[in-house]
Order: structure tokens, then C-alpha cells, then sequence
């Protein structure tokens, strides 16, 4: 059975440190392999847009247009991050939801039997000088990881 590792990505430089840990960790288990778990956490329409006057501004359009960009841009991210693990020797699977970036990789994990999460400590999201040292996903996977380890990197 491989050593699964779920990380957290989404683009950012701190994601990007998460994924260079799990493979450096992956390499050093038999069987070490990487999912990588993302979301688009697309829950639905702006607020304010919906509805026939959106529609007939051509609101609901922008909206499909928007979304269908940003899952081209999550798609080619996670292929660039699946590329880099590849490229170090390791396994590597993707998972992408809707949901929020927590839920999805707490899901991922105990989806997968993952012996690991690694996330980053702040996300894509993270203000410049935000004085938190973690930020609300990675909170939030720590609490809820349910005997899980998770390495915040």
C-alpha cells in the first residue's frame, strides 16, 4: 500500500514550499506518493448578479466566462505542480472540487488513507503584512485532520 501524502495547493509561493516538502518527504518512504488536492471553491453567482436583470445585462455570460477562465487556470496549475513531482521521481494523482480549500483536503485525505497533509502556512489568499502566522484553511485542516499529521510548511 503507497504512503499517500495529500497537499494543499493553490498556486501560491507558500503551496509551492508544501508540494517541494512533500516530495522531499516522499522520497524518503517505500511507496511515497503525492496527491495533489485543490479547489475552485465556486460555491455560486455573485451576490447582486442574479436573476433576469442580470441575465439580461449579460451578467450571467460574464459569470460562465469567468468561472470557465479560472478552471482552465486551476487546471494548468495542477499540471504544472503534477509535472514538478513527476519530474522528481515521485507518484503523483490530482483531486479538484468545488468545495473550500479545507473540506477539500481533509476529504482528499480521508478519501485516500493519507498517512500526511502538508500545507503551506498561508494561502493564495494572504494579505501582505497579515500578522497571523496561519491562515483560515490551514487553521481550519489542523483542527480538523482527525488523527491525520499534519506539516505546515
Amino acid at each position: 500500500m503507497a504512503y499517500s501524502i495529500v497537499v494543499g495547493y493553490d498556486g501560491s509561493e507558500q503551496s509551492s514550499k508544501a508540494l517541494d516538502a512533500a516530495i522531499d518527504w516522499a522520497k524518503t518512504v517505500p511507496d511515497g506518493e503525492i496527491i495533489i488536492a485543490c479547489a475552485q471553491d465556486r460555491s455560486g453567482q455573485a451576490v447582486g448578479f442574479t436573476g433576469v436583470h442580470g441575465a439580461r445585462m449579460g451578467v450571467t455570460a460574464a459569470l460562465t466566462s469567468m468561472w470557465d477562465e479560472l478552471e482552465k487556470k486551476i487546471e494548468g496549475e495542477l499540471a504544472e505542480a503534477a509535472t514538478r513531482v513527476k519530474s522528481a521521481g515521485v507518484g503523483v494523482a490530482t483531486a479538484c472540487t468545488p468545495d473550500r480549500p479545507d473540506v477539500t483536503i481533509i476529504n482528499v485525505a480521508r478519501d485516500t488513507s493519507a498517512r500526511l497533509i502538508v500545507v503551506g502556512a498561508k494561502g493564495a489568499h494572504a494579505r501582505e503584512g497579515q500578522r497571523t502566522a496561519l491562515g483560515s484553511t490551514t487553521t481550519k485542516v489542523l483542527h480538523e485532520a482527525g488523527g491525520i499529521p499534519v506539516l505546515v510548511v
